[in-house]
């Protein structure tokens, strides 16, 4: 699953809105609550598990591209 459409399930937000600056600061639908969803909906997807560090790095689609990347995920 791509990460857009991860984040736009998580979010319940139609997955052609969802873009690396879909934020935290941006999107209501982004809540404290939705925002551990998408720490879990992402780490089952890609077989990771995050750092506390990366949980609070993890503020927008570009943020979790970035992390997965770093740890050498594949994001599609």
């Amino acid at each position: 699953m791509r990460l857009e459409e991860l984040v736009a399930a998580v979010l319940e937000l139609p997955p052609d809105v969802v873009t690396d600056d879909t934020a935290q600061h941006n999107t209501g639908e982004w809540t404290s609550r939705s925002h551990i969803q998408l720490v879990v909906a992402v780490e089952d997807a890609y077989g990771v598990s995050l750092s506390l560090g990366e949980i609070r790095e993890l503020t927008s689609v570009g943020a979790a591209r970035r992390i997965l990347e770093g740890r050498g995920v594949p994001v599609g």
